[in-house]
């Protein structure tokens, strides 16, 4: 008869004690016992045995990744230089990392050329400037051996150079400066023709000025536009030609009408009056006694000549 359980507790089932009183089967033998066992539905096992079975399947799964991991760790560090920070200020000496193999592309790949752009080198000196533009240059009438011809200023300007001698001569000996020419030209003033029919000449205020060549005084005294002037007329070559003197001083002409002067006589000075924008002769040829040529073209004709 079984025992009785003490007053006051409740007696615990007969299988339950009997499952208790049973001996201990090691885990080495239920393993092995269960091994030969066809194995269980998944309902017939208990959620404990499930979630052991799902925690060593992970943990197998776990330990080939990790040791991957491990081995590409290892190589990694060991390709990776060493710095002096990494080494925490220790005496251990670094290893200068290897040299790694520098890439080398052709210069003709990456450098444009620069003479395509402003056809000029990346090395070459700029282009030097410009000269300066060249002086006008002076051109002189010389006849010194009292021949016909000199050489004439470009556009009746410049300085021609004459000899003083001769049967026709420049009024001024020597050198002498040219600056306005026969022809067209913009007015030097408001009262100032545009188209100048003289020759201006500017050896200087009060320069003595002769006579181009002999002959007789046509006229002599003062004009509106020439100011103090004087005409004389000439026979050259059996043709009437007449010279004008015009701006001169006014009383320095000691000409009268009817008067016969020589080659080389005095006409007058230099002067500015009547319509003049500074001190000069103007000189003028009248072929005919009327006909208003270019005076240099004419003087350097016949300028030296002994008629």
């Amino acid at each position: 008869m079984g025992a009785t359980a003490p007053e006051g507790l409740v007696a615990e089932p007969a299988t339950r004690v009997a499952r208790r009183s049973r001996p201990a089967v090691p885990a080495l033998v239920r393993r092995t016992r269960d091994a030969g066992r066809p194995s269980q539905s998944p309902r017939g096992t208990s959620g404990r045995s499930r979630l052991r079975a799902v925690s060593s399947r992970v943990r197998a799964a776990t330990l080939p990744v990790l040791g991957v991991c491990a081995v590409m760790l290892f190589f990694t560090s060991n390709l990776t230089p060493a710095s002096a920070s990494d080494l925490g200020g220790s005496n251990i000496p670094t290893a200068g990392a290897a040299p790694m193999p520098t890439q080398t592309l052709a210069a003709s790949l990456v450098v444009l050329t620069v003479s395509d752009r402003d056809a000029f080198g990346v090395t070459d000196a700029p282009p030097p400037p410009p000269p300066p533009p060249e002086p006008e240059p002076v051109v002189t009438s010389k006849n010194l051996t009292g021949s016909t011809n000199s050489n004439r200023a470009s556009s009746g300007a410049g300085t021609i150079v004459n000899s003083g001698t001769g049967d026709i001569r420049w009024p001024f000996p020597g050198s002498v400066v040219l600056s306005s020419g026969f022809g067209p030209r913009s007015a030097p003033c408001a009262a100032c023709s545009s188209m100048h029919m003289g020759l201006d000449m500017t050896p200087g205020g009060g320069t003595p000025i002769g006579a181009a060549a002999s002959g007789v005084v046509r006229t002599s005294g003062m004009h509106g536009q020439f100011g103090q002037y004087a005409v004389i007329d000439h026979v050259i070559d059996g043709q009437r030609v007449s010279t004008l003197y015009a701006h001169m001083q006014i009383g320095s002409s000691p000409l009268v009408a009817g008067q016969t002067v020589q080659v080389g006589e005095l006409v007058g000075k230099v002067g500015r009056s009547g319509v003049a924008t500074g001190e000069h002769l103007h000189f003028e040829v009248l072929l005919g006694g009327s006909t208003q040529v270019d005076p240099k073209a004419w003087l350097d004709a016949n300028a030296g000549r002994t008629l």
